[in-house]
């Protein structure tokens, strides 16, 4: 073989490599085919998922901005139509993106302002400052109560607040949409046999997400604190006007321990006068007389003994007097830290009726 005709084989393809070639090109192009949609369905149900949660975090906010749920968008414009709680998600009301295509359910109660169902009870002081218009912890308290009466939704026969279905498609697919929706039997969340992302959310599992357990607890904690410090402050109050009335018998006690030291002195001066008299007659029987030395003798013994009785109640009166002040010192001291105790249990009483009412009038946005 010449040099020439090696070089000419080395430029050409066998038929052997060229078939090898072509299978492997074929079983590239097959599994380019097989894998690309599946590649795009996977894509497309990522897609779907963001926008589902995009979607319970838009009603979470308007939930808590309002005390209730958006009415329903029933033509498809994006906008909530009054009283409708089945249809589009309300994109445009919501911020979210209007190629968004979601289908919303939602308990027909929940898109109305909740009545006043939730009012902490505070002392009668400071019940006239709560707010009478419903806010979250209204709507709160309406979840709560759903949750006990276990109301089932239409098309889902399960307790649910809100349910929302990817309809699949995106931008103003409605026919599409509307395809893979039936308002009798909505698939269940989680059911591996749809092929309809769904979500959805239950009293108790809407009302933790919007933090009502901790704020109906928090705010009925500082409604009891306010009953108590109330209780407190009335009873602190009846021993402060014991404790006055205590100074004033205390007064009355000194009164009276003057008037007896008063008495005493006077019985003292009259007993002296009496012994004066009884000298007096003594000496008026001198040269002696024995009646008039008898009557005498017997008048001195008896303003004797009248001097000693009144220096007694003179003592026991001074003493008295003495007690009666220490008494008044300490009916004042004890008056004035219950005063004290007092101005304490008001200014604590008053704290927590207010936090209590700040707590009430937030709602979900303390």
């Amino acid at each position: 073989m010449t040099t020439r005709g090696l070089r000419g084989r080395q430029r050409g393809w066998s038929l052997v490599e060229l078939a090898v070639a072509l299978v492997i090109t074929a079983l590239l192009m097959v599994l380019l085919v097989t894998l690309l949609p599946l590649g795009n369905q996977v894509i497309d149900q990522d897609r779907q998922q963001r926008e589902l949660a995009q979607a319970e975090q838009a009603l979470l906010g308007f939930a808590r901005a309002h005390a209730q749920m958006p009415a329903a968008d029933s033509n498809g414009d994006g906008r909530a139509d009054s009283g409708a709680s089945a249809g589009w998600l309300p994109v445009q009301d919501l911020g979210l993106s209007p190629r968004m295509r979601v289908r919303y359910q939602v308990q027909p109660h929940l898109v109305l302002p909740p009545a006043d169902l939730f009012r902490p009870l505070v002392s009668p002081d400071f019940a006239s400052q709560l707010s009478t218009s419903a806010n979250g912890l209204d709507l709160c308290m309406r979840l709560l109560l759903d949750q006990r009466g276990n109301v089932p939704m239409a098309g889902l026969g399960m307790p649910v607040s809100f349910y929302l279905a990817h309809s699949g498609g995106r931008g103003h697919d409605l026919a599409r949409g509307a395809e893979t929706w039936d308002p009798a039997a909505q698939a269940l969340p989680g059911d591996g046999t749809s092929a309809v992302l769904t979500s959805a959310a239950g009293p108790g599992e809407f009302s933790a997400r919007l933090d009502c357990p901790d704020l109906l607890a928090r705010t009925q904690g500082s409604a009891q604190a306010a009953l108590a410090s109330y209780s407190a402050m009335r009873m602190t109050d009846f021993n402060n006007q014991f404790r006055q009335f205590d100074k004033k018998i205390a007064q009355l006690t000194l009164d009276q321990a003057q008037t007896g030291l008063a008495f005493a002195a006077v019985g003292l001066a009259m007993a002296i006068a009496d012994e004066a008299i009884a000298i007096t007659l003594v000496a008026a029987g001198w040269p002696p007389e024995g009646f008039a030395i008898g009557v005498g003798v017997a008048e001195n013994i008896v303003a004797l003994a009248s001097i000693g009785f009144a220096a007694y109640q003179v003592a026991m009166a001074t003493a008295d007097l003495k007690s009666a002040e220490e008494g008044i010192d300490l009916a004042e001291d004890v008056a004035n830290d219950v005063e004290r105790y007092l101005e304490r249990v008001k200014t604590l009483h008053a704290n927590a009726n207010q936090k209590a009412i700040t707590l009430d009038n937030a709602g979900l946005t303390p």
